[in-house]
Formats: structure tokens, C-alpha cells, sequence
């Protein structure tokens, strides 16, 4: 097992509207189910810490929507996590929240409980396209949700933004850049909406701009964030200084995470399991055997090389080749010779020793520059 901390994930797939976007684990309309999910989700992280104890240093709640849920059950878990885990001085727990979902009372009793960072789900400032998303909120809501959440201590927030939406413009995104960074959130991410199989979306063969229109809309998000104080450390996130998400960046440097809920995935020590997705057969699997874990798979040798590189890659300070020769008994030149060797030749990839990282204009072809490391 390894030693150092990991980050944990619980997932709280509970929403009051899915959105015409979304192709998650989540679902709206099952309060009834509320109790015995809950009651399942502490079983499994109690049982899971009967044969370890972990030490953590990043809690993330994400969903669904865990702000739709009484505090009440939030508070519970957090009570078993803090049982469970050791869990570090100065940990990030976050919590995914929606505008009009949560009060500022509710806010302040999440702040108690132990939350100190929020992710808000604002996705876009203009009234119309958050109606055409299938959002339940509008501006108004997230200004009050932002003051609500200030009001009650909470001094570390980011904000989820959504560009190449249908009928968006270059002027409808910069409004919208100009309006979020006017708040003055620690954190911003910014993604582009992708149409997914089994969406509302997909269903109504909604369109989005074209490729070269939402590359540019991704330059402007780039140039006006950073001239607002948001430096980009990871392609689609930005944070003022000291307001990184330390438990993303878990992900993108491959480090141990253990996920609790329903669909959940864990990574732990080179091992890949995923919970049970569908809420009913999660919650039964766990009053059975204690946990939902399925899918369990070691990785080889070349995936875990593989990953580490394009996560990495992600990000703005790159990859240290010093850490990829400590994990894996290999230089990294050797086993990525001819990819390493173009792309710093077209200037996309920048050594500079230990360190390799995208130039900035690779950024905008990450997707083709990343395959070649799959």
C-alpha cells in the first residue's frame, strides 16, 4: 500500500433536473432513495477502513448535484470520512454545488461540517443559453449563491464556464468571461460542450460551432484569464495563485485515489476498480458484501507509462523526467523516442531539463499531440 496520501472521491448521483448535456452517473426525482444510499455509502467506507487506514489530504464530493441533498447526510459522511481516514491538516474538501439549490443557513452548516472549497456549476451568465442547457438556475442564482457561500466563510470557490454551445458567439463568450472573473473566484474551469450519446442533446441533433470557431474561443478564455490574474495549469483550468485543485491534480499526476458511491472509480497502487453504477444495484451490492467494487483490473507497465505522460502532458508544468525514471526504471527518451524527438523538433513540446511540457501554441492541438503517447 502506497504511503503517501491519497484523495478520495464520493459520489452523490442525486440532481433535481439533468441537464440536456449531461451523460453522467446521475439521476433526478429519487428523494425516496436518499436514506438508503446514504446509509450504504458510510457502510462502504466504514467497511473499507477496517483493513486499512489511510492517510488523505483531499476530499471531493461531486455528483449530481450533492447541494440537493439535506446537509444533514453530507455531514454524515464527512463524520465517517473524518472517522475513517486520517484525514491531513490543511486537507481541500471540496463539494460540488448548484446555484438555487442551497442556502446560505444550509451553506454555512456545510462550511461547519468541514467543506472549505466549492466547485458551483455556473456553466454560462447568460440567462437564455442556461435555459437551453437544461439548467435549473439563472444569473441571479449564482450571485446569490456566491454571496451566500462568502457569507459563510467560504474563501476558496470555483466556478464551472462551458464555451461552443449552441448558438454561443465570440462576443456571448466574453461577456461571459467578463461577468464570472467580475466575481472574483479563486478558481475557474472552462470546457467545451461535447454532444454526447444518450443525451437530451443527442437526441435533438443539436449542433455546436464549428472547430475553428471554439479553438478561438478557447485562445480567448486563455488570454483574458490570465490579464484577470488566472494562470492555466491544466488545459481546462485556471486558478489564482494558491487556488490549484490539489485533489485534480491527483488525477493528472497519477497519484492514489479511492472513490465511494455509486460509479465510482479508485486507483490504488496500480490496481483500476469502479463501483457498481446503477444506484439500486450499488446500494443492495454493499448491504451484501460491504462494498460494490467491479471491474477490477492491474494496469500493465506500458498503460501506467502511458497515463502518466499524457495526464502530465495536461498540465502546464509538464512532466519531470526524474519522476517517470523513479516510478518506472526507465528513461522516458527511450521508451517515447520518435514522439518525443517530433514534437520537440516542431517546437509543441518543450524540454527543458528534468522537465517536458506543451509550448503554448500546442495547447490547441493537444488532442492529436497526446494520442501519439496512448
Amino acid at each position: 500500500m502506497s504511503t503517501a496520501d491519497v484523495g478520495i472521491y464520493i459520489h452523490i448521483p442525486f440532481c433535481v433536473h439533468k441537464c440536456n448535456y449531461c451523460d453522467f452517473n446521475s439521476y433526478a426525482g429519487m428523494e425516496d432513495m436518499f436514506d438508503a444510499y446514504f446509509d450504504a455509502l458510510i457502510r462502504e467506507i466504514r467497511t473499507f477502513s477496517r483493513t486499512r487506514r489511510l492517510s488523505a489530504d483531499t476530499v471531493y464530493l461531486g455528483g449530481g448535484t450533492p447541494s440537493c441533498v439535506d446537509t444533514k447526510y453530507i455531514a454524515a459522511v464527512l463524520d465517517e470520512i473524518f472517522t475513517s481516514f486520517n484525514i491531513m491538516k490543511e486537507s481541500e474538501i471540496s463539494m460540488e454545488c448548484n446555484p438555487g439549490t442551497v442556502t446560505g443557513r444550509e451553506l454555512s452548516v456545510l462550511r461547519g461540517a468541514g467543506i472549505n472549497r466549492l466547485s458551483i456549476g455556473l456553466q454560462s451568465t447568460d440567462d437564455k443559453m442556461l435555459a437551453a442547457l437544461g439548467r435549473i438556475h439563472s444569473l441571479r442564482d449564482f450571485e446569490d449563491c456566491f454571496s451566500a457561500a462568502r457569507g459563510a466563510g467560504f474563501d476558496n470557490i470555483s466556478a464551472d464556464l462551458m464555451y461552443g454551445l449552441p448558438n454561443q458567439t465570440a462576443e456571448h463568450w466574453h461577456k461571459t468571461l467578463e461577468c464570472a472573473t467580475a466575481f472574483g473566484t479563486e478558481h475557474l474551469s472552462c470546457y467545451s460542450l461535447k454532444i454526447e450519446e444518450g443525451t437530451p442533446f443527442y437526441t435533438m441533433g443539436v449542433t455546436v460551432p464549428d472547430d475553428d470557431t471554439v479553438a478561438d474561443m478557447y485562445a480567448e478564455c486563455v488570454e483574458f484569464l490570465g490579464k484577470c490574474g488566472y494562470a492555466r495549469y491544466e488545459i481546462s483550468n485556471f486558478a489564482k495563485s494558491g487556488f490549484e485543485s490539489r485533489h485534480n491534480l491527483k488525477y493528472w499526476r497519477c497519484d492514489d485515489f479511492i472513490g465511494f458511491g455509486a460509479g465510482a472509480y479508485s486507483c490504488m497502487n496500480g490496481s483500476r476498480f469502479s463501483n457498481i453504477g446503477n444506484a439500486d444495484g450499488y446500494i443492495r451490492s454493499v448491504n451484501s458484501k460491504g462494498n460494490a467494487a467491479e471491474n477490477t483490473s492491474v494496469l500493465e507497465k506500458s498503460d501506467r507509462m502511458s497515463e502518466f505522460v499524457f495526464l502530465g502532458l495536461r498540465c502546464e508544468k509538464g512532466i519531470d523526467v526524474r519522476e517517470f525514471a523513479r516510478r518506472f526504471g526507465c528513461d522516458i527518451f527511450d521508451v517515447y523516442r520518435e514522439p518525443l524527438k517530433k514534437y520537440i523538433k516542431l517546437g509543441f513540446i518543450i524540454h527543458d531539463d528534468p522537465t517536458l511540457r506543451l509550448s503554448h501554441d500546442a495547447f490547441f492541438v493537444s488532442n492529436t499531440i497526446l494520442a501519439d503517447f496512448v
